[in-house]
C-alpha cells in the first residue's frame, strides 16, 4: 500500500483554514437547532428612565389628592410627591418628571416656582 504524503503547502491551507472552522458550522442549514433570537432585556433602570419633561400648570386638590392642573387643558394630572406638593398648594409650578399614561400621575423630580 503506498502512502499519500502531504504537502507543507496542503498542511498550511489546512491549519490556516480552522479558525474557520465554527463560522462553517455555523452555517449549516441542515442544523437541527433553529438559530436563537435576542431577547431584548428590559432593567428596572430602562423603566425608571421614562422620558423625564416639564409641565407647567398650577398645584390644586382634587378629590383630597394634590394635582398639577393644567391651565391649557384643564386637564389634572396626579402627583405621587404629595409632600412636596402640599407646600405649593394654590401656587403656579414647574413639575420635572415623567408621565405615565396608562395612570396619568407624574412621578416627581422636582417642583418649582413658576417664574
Amino acid at each position: 500500500m503506498k502512502g499519500r504524503r502531504v504537502t507543507p503547502f496542503a498542511s498550511l491551507v489546512l491549519i490556516s483554514s480552522l479558525p474557520l472552522a465554527p463560522l462553517l458550522l455555523a452555517q449549516n442549514p441542515r442544523s437541527s437547532n433553529p438559530p436563537r433570537q435576542p431577547v431584548p432585556q428590559m432593567s428596572s433602570q430602562a423603566n425608571d428612565q421614562a422620558e423625564v419633561r416639564t409641565f407647567s400648570g398650577k398645584i390644586t386638590k382634587n378629590n383630597g389628592k394634590y394635582v398639577l392642573e393644567d391651565l391649557a387643558s384643564k386637564t389634572p394630572f396626579a402627583l405621587d410627591d404629595q409632600k412636596t406638593a402640599k407646600k405649593y398648594d394654590g401656587k403656579s409650578v414647574v413639575v420635572t418628571g415623567s408621565l405615565d399614561t396608562s395612570t396619568n400621575t407624574i412621578h416627581v423630580r422636582k417642583i418649582e416656582a413658576a417664574a
